[in-house]
């Protein structure tokens, strides 16, 4: 509704300006709203970001104008000691444009766990704002790692399996269901299980075993979400193995 008002606005300012052949002051708009109502913030792991965000007036006045700005509490799951966000940003004098600064930093954050934070414009002198702004909060891996996520499907025997990804050209276990390679690690559980770590990019081996040698257990991994590997719970017995490259 916001969005058809302003439209409205404007269309009547430019009919009035093409119309009348005296010179004419521009209609006084009331709106002011984010440049956006969503967008991405990726940052590394363990690190910081600044992001700028502007807020548009649909006029433009002589004397500074400032905006009160808040963070909508009951949308946002991103750890109060995560961001920094002014409670008031100013439109100068002689412009249109504010300049909104927020900082982000990595607490509590996850690179498999999307977080949001979203942002209100309040206490404006004029009568109309547009939508809030919603950023999408997101972490890199460490060193330019791969995000990979293996998914598990139990039968009703999980603790008779044993699995490992093994880095080839290392020779090196990155991840494995236990420490000490052995069964028993998912004993008792039920359903499935998901995996989520950072490791290098470079081509790896998954190793699969089942201690009664019937498989039932399923594998599904992706690295950065593309699947490359999959592995059904009846296409294997005692053992088996997936080579892939990330």
């Amino acid at each position: 509704m916001n969005k058809l008002r302003i439209l409205l606005y404007m269309c009547i300012a430019v009919f009035t300006l093409n119309s009348c052949t005296d010179e004419v002051e521009p209609q006084d708009t009331p709106y002011i709203t984010f440049e956006t109502s969503s967008m991405d913030i990726t940052f590394d792991q363990g690190g910081s970001v600044s992001q700028e965000v502007k807020i548009f007036a649909a006029n433009i006045k002589d004397a500074d104008r400032t905006i009160g700005i808040s963070v909508v509490g009951a949308s946002t799951d991103v750890d109060a000691a995560a961001y920094i966000v002014p409670t008031t940003v100013t439109i100068p004098g002689g412009s249109n444009v504010a300049i909104l600064n927020i900082d982000l930093t990595d607490v509590n954050m996850s690179p498999f766990a999307a977080q949001t934070l979203v942002v209100s414009i309040v206490n404006a002198t004029e009568i109309f704002t547009g939508d809030d702004l919603t950023i999408n909060v997101g972490l890199n891996c460490p060193n330019n790692g791969i995000k990979v996520k293996m998914e598990l499907g139990f039968d009703s025997w999980p603790e008779e399996i044993y699995w490992r990804l093994v880095d080839v050209n290392a020779g090196v276990i990155v991840l494995a269901s236990q420490a000490t390679p052995g069964y028993g690690a998912y004993a008792g559980m039920t359903g499935g299980i998901t995996i989520q770590e950072c490791v290098p990019s470079g081509d790896y081996q998954l190793q699969i075993y089942d201690g009664y040698g019937d498989g039932g257990t399923s594998y599904l991994v992706t690295a950065d979400g593309v699947q490359v590997a999959n592995v059904s719970a009846s296409s294997y017995g005692g053992s088996t193995s997936v080579d892939f490259s990330i």
